[in-house]
């Protein structure tokens, strides 16, 4: 493999409504992805080096995650900050 799985520049930030937060508790997610920013909890997953290849990935990613779309009140890519590469 030529490449590294995940991309190093972005991550797929997801931020979920207070109302579902026990949902995804359950989950158990690292406390290292799953943050409270601004009063709301936010999760950080890496994204494939190639995510903008796959068709929806964003809804594919939620289904692999076991999320449901109506727990979000955002979904977006970001700008990784990680400083381990």
């Amino acid at each position: 493999m030529d490449k590294r799985p995940w991309d190093k520049d972005k991550i797929l930030k997801l931020t979920i409504s207070t109302d579902f937060y026990d949902n995804l508790k359950e989950l158990q997610f690292s406390n290292h992805s799953l943050k409270k920013e601004n009063g709301k909890h936010t999760l950080r997953v890496k994204v494939p080096y190639n995510y903008y290849e796959l068709d929806d990935f964003e809804l594919k990613s939620l289904e692999l995650l076991g999320i449901q779309e109506n727990w979000l009140t955002d979904i977006s890519l970001d700008s990784s900050n990680c400083s381990r590469r």
